[in-house]
């Protein structure tokens, strides 16, 4: 039984004690070790022939290049001062995702699809999806529980805590998440750079971009990001996906200019060394690190003079210039051209048999024909519109066609003329160039 867990624990402090969450119960285990730490898997949840030999054996890859990331030279985990294991605690639903960091281990949630089978060695999408997740919030263990924003030391848990930080602690680990992946052979090359393509595409896709920098993104948290209304695509930004793209650009830009001399990985190690690995020693001072200090740490690292650019890159709005950083490492982003379709520039889903609006971009032809969130949309030109079927209908019409909209706004019935406009061209199709190229292949550990 204590292979389960069983036992008694003792906990220092209330903040520690709530750091590790418990969870009882009929569950899956498997256990591995990376660089000598034990971690346990669990899942609860039922998984028809769950391939849990290949999970272990994955993980084990992404943890101990992590682990090694931050400790090239002891490869010591960090949460091994006051616990014996790390735990991936997971509740397997229909179409879970999601994940918390605590010190010592995870609370996740996945679908049950995403989850390998015995027997297929296939890797699916849903599967690289698990392991990013896993990779994220196991990446956390350093960055965010042990490396700290100043505003977090010590965490005020009685009311909300703010830091414009975030774009560190959330968008660089959501960059190094899926880099760790390609860095141990899970996905290769190519895969990873489509992954790239898919989170720059969605920044892409929201006008809130033009509106938010990262920092006043992170900074809103609180009352924006975490309690989004219908018109957030309109005005803000994640500083999950952006900030991944930030971590993107400075980590290609400190190797392009120190010709592969430094990285972001030294900026890691940097952090973790002077903020993050004493934070829970015995009678260490715990300090957090300020916006000030991260600044400083850039130049003092890389010996070159950053600020302007991580300044631009995170408290400005203009777009990153990715195309040119990706050409001087082997990568092509090509432009997209848009499609013809015509287009009404909302959001929509279904609602007990209607189709109701969820969002309206900014300067679509729904915007400016007056659709509103929370709209039924009952017909499009007199025909009437089932759930799924509005872009099928909208398919049979050009950009400029005009038609009328038939849509129910509380309880009245309204006629909105509406001219439908072209889907936005603002997406890349990013591939690597042939060859091989030596600064990409020391970035992505190939």
């Amino acid at each position: 039984a204590r292979r389960y867990g069983f036992g008694r624990y003792q906990a220092a402090d209330y903040d520690e004690l709530i750091d590790h969450p418990v969870e009882m119960g009929t569950f899956v285990l498997g256990t591995f070790r990376a660089c000598g730490a034990q971690h346990d898997v669990v899942f609860t949840g039922r998984v028809p022939q769950l391939d849990m030999v290949r999970i272990c054996r994955d993980l084990k890859q992404i943890c101990e290049a992590q682990i090694r990331l931050f400790e090239p030279r002891s490869a010591r985990a960090p949460f091994l001062d006051s616990n014996r294991r790390y735990v991936f605690m997971t509740m397997v639903t229909t179409d879970g995702y999601g994940g918390l960091e605590h010190r010592a281990s995870t609370a996740l949630m996945c679908a049950r699809n995403d989850l390998p089978v015995r027997g297929n060695s296939e890797t699916s999408e849903g599967y690289r999806t698990f392991l990013g997740l896993c990779s994220h919030e196991y990446f956390h263990t350093w960055n965010v529980k042990r490396i700290k924003p100043a505003a977090y030391v010590p965490y005020d848990m009685t009311q909300e805590t703010y830091t414009p930080l975030l774009w560190l602690f959330e968008g660089f680990t959501s960059y190094y998440d899926d880099l760790i992946l390609v860095r141990t052979g899970l996905v290769t090359e190519q895969q990873y750079v489509d992954m790239l393509a898919k989170t720059w595409n969605g920044v892409l896709r929201g006008n809130g971009r033009t509106k938010q920098s990262v920092a006043e993104s992170a900074f809103d948290a609180w009352t924006k990001y975490y309690r989004q209304d219908e018109n957030a695509p309109n005005a803000i930004v994640s500083y999950y996906t952006k900030g991944s793209l930030v971590a993107l650009a400075l980590d290609l830009t400190i190797r392009e200019k120190t010709r592969g001399r430094r990285s972001l990985d030294d900026i890691m190690r940097a952090l973790w060394q002077r903020y993050g690995r004493d934070f829970y020693a015995p009678g260490a001072v715990q300090r957090g690190v300020t916006e000030a200090e991260v600044h400083a740490l850039f130049d003092d690292v890389t010996g070159l003079r950053l600020g302007k650019l991580l300044r631009a890159l995170t408290e400005g709005t203009d777009e990153i210039g990715l195309p040119a950083l990706f050409r001087a490492f082997g990568i092509a982003a090509e432009p997209q051209k848009p499609n013809g379709n015509a287009a009404l520039g909302i959001k929509t889903r279904a609602d007990d048999g209607w189709v109701r609006v969820s969002q309206v971009l900014d300067g679509g032809a729904g915007q400016r024909a007056g659709v509103s969130a929370g709209d039924l949309i009952a017909a499009v030109d007199g025909l009437r519109v089932a759930p799924g079927q509005l872009d099928k209908l909208l398919s049979r019409y050009r950009p400029g066609d005009r038609a009328e909209l038939h849509v129910f706004r509380r309880d009245e019935l309204q006629v909105l003329p509406v001219t439908l406009a072209r889907e936005p061209a603002s997406q890349y199709k990013v591939k690597l160039e042939p060859g091989k190229h030596a600064g990409r292949a020391r970035w992505l550990g190939q």
